[in-house]
């Protein structure tokens, strides 16, 4: 059942007045390899608001999962099905910790908001274009969905780092090394490798196959269009047409579900990480959330519309881990970048917002 936003999060706002800043501001929130145990205690220990925002997703999900995130076993926080959740959790957390600190909503402080692959929920949630109660169960099912989909074969996911090279020739290449492996299939499972990730202009991830990453990254080195390559602690082929069946389940879940509000009361953009644009319906919007565990993140390209056509400098990555904001750091290094990624970093930007808007910002 489609769900608005309600309690605290909803109130916030109401006689403030937006940031001038807010037009130069974008938040972030990252996917999955951003895990690690203890993220997240230190804002359930100092904002009751974050606090209310684990208890919910213990309630919503039957079990203790704030208990694995603050003090459990890494290897069963690393699994799809549980740090997917975990992840939307943290972030979510953290943002509703600077609203509740600021007396503003995120859509006063931030004029956009996107996320990498999973991190897409928690910019919906952000936005209240979706609830968190429902975020919640989506990444569960989307989780356990896509760890299901693994069958009896070896995965991988590499972060390759490119040479000064174009996009354009990497994706090439790669489609040549998959067509290749694909005409010497000879029956049976044909290996994959594909694109998963467009992360900046230096860093793609490749996700498929063992054995078809390994040949892709051979030849991507050989041509010289990349450096190394860096293998991802998740526990699928994330991105790539070996999740087709997790998208069917996932599709289904979402109509049974229907969570995304009308798009009138969404109260920013969201960036959509299959079409690198913004949301525009709610239909359209439950579509691409199936399709996106399928096709590539198109980090860049968002980063670059948020750039380019929408004038944005001031970024603020929320959640655990700091790899979205060292990618729009990288990508654009005289911009202003904050990595709110802990009770004291949230702090010091609530500081902040204090103080512009005392000098009238």
């Amino acid at each position: 059942m489609r769900q608005s936003v309600s309690g605290e999060a909803a109130n916030l706002g109401k006689e403030s007045a937006p940031q001038l800043y807010r037009h130069q501001r974008a938040v972030l929130f990252p996917g999955q390899g951003s895990q690690f145990v203890g993220m997240g205690k230190d804002l359930a220990a100092q904002f009751p608001a974050s606090r209310r925002v684990f208890e919910e997703a213990d309630e919503v999900l039957g079990f203790n999962l704030s208990q694995m995130m603050f003090q459990g076993c890494p290897i069963e926080l690393t699994l799809t099905k549980n740090a997917q959740p975990a992840i939307v959790a943290v972030s979510v957390a953290a943002i509703r910790a600077l609203e509740h600190e600021s007396g503003m909503g995120a859509w006063e402080i931030y004029s956009y908001a996107m996320g990498h692959s999973v991190g897409e929920y928690s910019a919906l949630v952000a936005a209240q274009a979706m609830s968190f109660a429902d975020s919640i169960r989506l990444v569960r099912t989307r989780g356990e969905a896509m760890q299901a989909a693994i069958k009896e074969r070896e995965y991988a996911m590499s972060a390759c780092i490119l040479r000064k090279s174009k996009i354009e020739d990497v994706l090439a290449e790669v489609d040549r090394v998959q067509a290749e492996i694909a005409s010497e299939a000879t029956g049976g499972q044909c290996e994959v490798v594909q694109v998963a990730n467009i992360n900046s202009s230096s860093q793609v991830v490749l996700s498929g196959t063992r054995p078809a990453v390994d040949a892709a990254l051979v030849a991507l080195q050989t041509k010289r269009l990349a450096m190394r390559a860096v293998n991802l602690p998740v526990s699928a082929p994330f991105h790539c047409r070996l999740m087709a069946p997790a998208k069917d389940v996932l599709a289904a879940r979402i109509a049974e579900l229907n969570p995304i509000a009308d798009s009138r009361l969404w109260r920013m953009p969201v960036i959509s990480n299959v079409t690198a644009q913004p949301h525009e319906t709610t239909a359209s919007t439950q579509a691409l959330l199936a399709e996106q565990v399928e096709r590539p993140v198109l980090w860049l390209q968002s980063m670059q519309l948020l750039k380019n056509s929408h004038g944005i400098s001031r970024w603020g990555a929320l959640g655990p881990g700091n790899v979205v904001g060292n990618l729009v750091g990288k990508e654009y290094a005289k911009d202003i970048v904050r990595r709110l990624s802990d009770a004291a970093a949230i702090k010091d930007f609530v500081s902040v917002l204090d103080r512009q808007a005392q000098r009238g910002f």
